[in-house]
């Protein structure tokens, strides 16, 4: 079966670029009503949970302090070094390991499998099986996104988006019916945060959005991204209030079984 076309390693790729690197810290958080499902989906408090494509470890840093450790998987030294240098990235039961999911090896058994925006990127053919043999009996897979809530600005910012974009080919699709499509993946449970208000200067909201593969600074062409910038100013910054713009994060998992296929 085919993946959407626009899941590509090259784009995969563009989260080791250090612009993207520097950006991902300024994406909108995730709610900590989250962390408490996904602690309550660890079956012994003492285990150890695997987040894979921890990125600067958005999942892994939070959640730590309520399991036994995590150990926290990206293939981008980049993104591992900023990891460390944030909130609770030097917590004693953090590993941080830089390996493709795809060749990540141990012979550890993990309770849980948390993936934070970042199974789409993946094999699934190679890490859904791998994630069976890697959890503990009744161990689950978390999939996870954040969303930012309603704004006056989502149209404006939508069509800035598909003017700037450096992906030409984009078709939206469902990542747990392809999975399910595949027979990779039994959905078990399902949850959807509160929405929770929290405030960000306009320059750093702007910023976060190159922390998207599609707005990477290294590959947008000449002059493009500070023409961006220059819009999403101009579009938000009428209802920012002396720099800054109060927003809205929400968390979505879906959590299950992963299949051999």
């Amino acid at each position: 079966m085919s993946r959407p076309p626009h899941l590509t390693q090259a784009r995969a790729d563009r989260f080791q670029d250090q612009s993207v690197v520097d950006a991902y810290p300024l994406r909108w958080p995730y709610p900590p009503e989250m962390f408490q499902v996904l602690a309550d989906l660890v079956i012994d408090p003492a285990a150890i949970v695997l987040d894979v494509g921890t990125g600067t470890g958005d999942i892994a840093r939070p959640l730590v302090a309520g399991v036994g450790g995590v150990d926290a998987v990206d293939v981008s030294a980049r993104m591992l070094a900023r990891a460390r240098t944030l909130p609770g990235g030097d917590h004693p039961g953090l590993r941080w390991i830089e390996s493709r999911v795809e060749d990540f090896a141990t012979e550890a058994q993990y309770s849980l499998v948390t993936a934070g925006e970042s199974l789409h990127w993946m094999n699934w053919e190679k890490v859904m099986p791998r994630f069976r043999e890697l959890l503990a009996p009744r161990g689950m897979l978390a999939i996870v996104q954040r969303s930012e809530g309603p704004t006056p600005w989502r149209e404006g910012l939508a069509e800035l988006i598909a003017i700037y974009s450096t992906v030409r080919n984009y078709e939206p699709f469902d990542l747990i019916a392809e999975l399910e499509r595949r027979s990779l993946f039994e959905v078990k449970g399902r949850h959807e945060t509160t929405p929770v208000p929290f405030q960000q200067s306009l320059a750093d909201y702007i910023e976060s959005f190159h922390s998207r593969s599609s707005l990477s600074r290294e590959t947008m062409p000449p002059g493009t991204a500070d023409a961006f910038d220059s819009g999403l100013r101009a579009l938000v910054e009428p209802w920012s209030e002396d720099g800054d713009v109060v927003l809205q994060t929400m968390g979505d998992m879906v959590w299950g079984v992963p299949l051999a296929g």
